[in-house]
């Protein structure tokens, strides 16, 4: 990553895809992003990442006359100039919310390489009414407790698919949008998927019960953990970690044929963690290095998951807490 000791106003100058301010980046029409511009779009994620409680909202635009190649399902190829924004609201020590960071992707080039996209996160000034890059990150920003990551470390998590985007992809937005949003069948209806899934919303439905503790883990896990724990991490490549928490199109006919049955449930782990050796015990949370790791502290170094977080989920906590049990 960066040196700590260059500028960030050499860094701007020196690279020309890191903009000063949000407002540079075309996603507002003003400055305080009052107004989104013309031809970007809203969308919701089915299953959201956890960031310490913050709310967000998402934006992408594809280049003019550009699609989505979706040849594989599960790794789709954005054209380049495809552009995604995260805007992400705390709250202050006295409960009050305050929008405290945006980050913005674009797509830049096709060689192959960790360069073919731009990662940079600006932050919102005291006022409201303007941002600033922040290539370094900031930690507790504007007396909350979010930190802005520097740039090395959005991509740890987004370098782990090919396609860079965690959470606008087949299955992710394979669900009924909000107001103003845009979901899977809306891509379908304009035209921005070089190959269209069969059938009709939902083309991807996951396995077992609507709602139920093992519906809602699976889709936990695949947003929360899934980009590390794929075939095409680093975490599985060169670590030698073969668990995969990312859900896969052609895995979803049962829960026993997802990726998380098959490589995690009643499965020994690579090492063992806490005098633990399986990654998950069915029937018995307390034996479960995942459930190990997820209960731990944030500060603690087994602590998953492993960026992003300083405050345990405890929603998620109980949903897989019972799905285990119930296993």
């Amino acid at each position: 990553h960066e040196p700590a000791d260059v500028p960030v106003e050499l860094m701007i100058d020196a690279n020309p895809h890191m903009l000063a301010t949000l407002f540079d980046t075309g996603l507002c029409v003003d400055r305080a992003c009052r107004q989104i511009s013309p031809g970007i779009y809203a969308y919701t994620p089915r299953f959201g990442l956890w960031v310490d409680g913050a709310t967000k909202r998402r934006w992408m635009q594809l280049p003019p006359g550009g699609q989505i190649d979706t040849t594989d399902p599960d790794h789709w190829v954005f054209p380049i100039g495809t552009k995604f924004w995260k805007e992400f609201t705390s709250q202050d020590g006295m409960g009050n919310p305050v929008r405290v960071e945006t980050r913005f992707i674009k797509h830049v080039a096709n060689n192959g390489d960790q360069n073919d996209w731009f990662y940079i996160n600006y932050q919102w000034n005291a006022t409201q009414d303007d941002t600033t890059a922040q290539p370094f990150g900031v930690n507790d920003v504007d007396g909350t407790q979010h930190d802005i990551p520097p740039r090395f470390q959005c991509r740890e998590c987004h370098e782990g698919v090919s396609s860079r985007i965690l959470g606008f992809g087949a299955i992710q937005l394979d669900a009924p949008a909000a107001q103003g949003d845009i979901a899977l069948a809306d891509l379908v209806s304009m035209g921005w998927l070089t190959q269209n899934p069969t059938g009709s919303s939902p083309y991807y439905p996951l396995p077992g019960t609507a709602g139920s503790s093992a519906q809602n883990s699976l889709g936990y896990l695949h947003a929360n953990c899934g980009h590390c724990h794929n075939p095409q991490s680093q975490v599985y490549q060169n670590e030698g970690i073969t668990m995969e928490l990312r859900l896969t199109v052609g895995s979803l006919g049962s829960l026993a044929t997802t990726p998380v049955y098959q490589t995690a449930v009643d499965h020994d782990a690579t090492l063992p963690i806490d005098g633990l050796t399986k990654r998950i015990v069915s029937g018995d949370p307390a034996h479960s290095i995942l459930i190990d790791r997820f209960d731990s502290l944030p500060t603690a170094s087994i602590h998953m998951p492993f960026r992003g977080s300083e405050v345990i989920d405890a929603t998620a906590q109980a949903t897989l807490h019972d799905w285990i049990t119930n296993l």
